[in-house]
């Protein structure tokens, strides 16, 4: 049976002052402080741009009609946190709103970005009810990668009812991959499996390009360890190198003095040092970045091929 958590819920008339009452709300509720800072930044993001968009484009009815009040809820089923927005709208934005949602649905992540990007750029200043609108459509699609499904039911010959609903899906941390060349090494750091490997011969043409996308992968991780609830397996670093000459071993230190930073902060990290059995210069390398990195390695010998 799937488990729903609601982390907001609310019906009526909406302006700033309810829009700021509703953002502190959340972040004090338990389901959002469970989320992981990725998940929650991009959940916070979109709300607000619901509930700006309710708060500007909801039709202000000034006569006895009774019409539909607007509403927001925010849920978390399983994996995924689902926004569901609506309002009464003005009739007349039918069309707009259709082919500005369209569009938006129809395009790829990267196109959209250049879309946002050009919009950004542009010298004219953008109107509330004009290009301000698709605009953030296209933040929150960006914001979610998801589509946003919509629908418009008419309400009386002036009005409509406009509602949208659109997911996120928790964050997970991206593996990194790296084949290996004659002269770099491979790479497998994979916390879905978690599967974390370097091996082979490190001497690339750009030492420094190569592992600082290493280094930066790891501050990526570094954070995603920050805000998961808990570790649920132990993770070991292997290290398994046939040879590195002198620029790598700077970069290969940072690395395990980066590894060792987040150990001492009681992550469940560690490093296992690989060497072929009469390899005692490798071993002795590793034992040297151990103490500088100050916290012990674990040595495996293997028998050469």
């Amino acid at each position: 049976m799937l488990q729903r958590k609601i982390f907001l819920d609310y019906t009526g008339p909406v302006d700033q002052k309810v829009i700021d009452h509703l953002l502190k709300n959340l972040k004090s509720t338990k389901e959002y402080a469970s989320l992981d800072k990725t998940s929650g930044k991009r959940v916070y993001a979109i709300l607000v741009e619901c509930l700006e968009n309710i708060s500007k484009h909801t039709l202000k009815d000034n006569s006895d009609k009774q019409i539909r009040q607007p509403f927001i809820k925010v849920e978390e089923c399983d994996d995924t946190i689902a926004i569901n927005a609506g309002n009464p709208i003005p009739l007349v934005k039918r069309d707009v709103l259709i082919r500005r949602l369209d569009k938006v649905n129809g395009m790829e992540h990267n196109d959209l970005q250049l879309l946002h990007e050009k919009i950004l750029n542009q010298e004219t200043r953008m109107s509330d009810n004009g290009a301000g609108a698709g605009l953030g459509f296209i933040f929150m699609k960006l914001k979610s990668r998801n589509r946003i499904d919509y629908s418009l039911t008419e309400i009386n010959d002036d009005q409509l009812f406009f509602e949208l609903k659109i997911s996120v899906k928790k964050y997970t941390m991206r593996k990194l991959v790296i084949d290996p060349t004659v002269n770099s090494p491979k790479v497998i750091f994979d916390p879905e499996n978690n599967r974390f490997e370097i091996s082979g011969e490190s001497r690339p043409p750009d030492v420094a390009s190569f592992y600082l996308e290493i280094l930066k992968w790891f501050d990526d991780y570094t954070l995603y360890l920050n805000r998961s609830q808990e570790m649920k397996d132990p993770v070991v670093f292997n290290f398994d190198f046939e040879y590195f000459n002198s620029s790598s071993a700077k970069y290969i230190l940072d690395f395990c003095k980066q590894i060792g930073d987040v150990r001492s902060k009681g992550m469940n990290l560690s490093i296992k040092w690989h060497y072929d059995k009469d390899d005692l210069d490798m071993m002795q390398v590793g034992q040297e970045m151990s103490k500088i990195a100050k916290f012990p390695f674990e040595f495996a010998s293997k028998e050469i091929d």
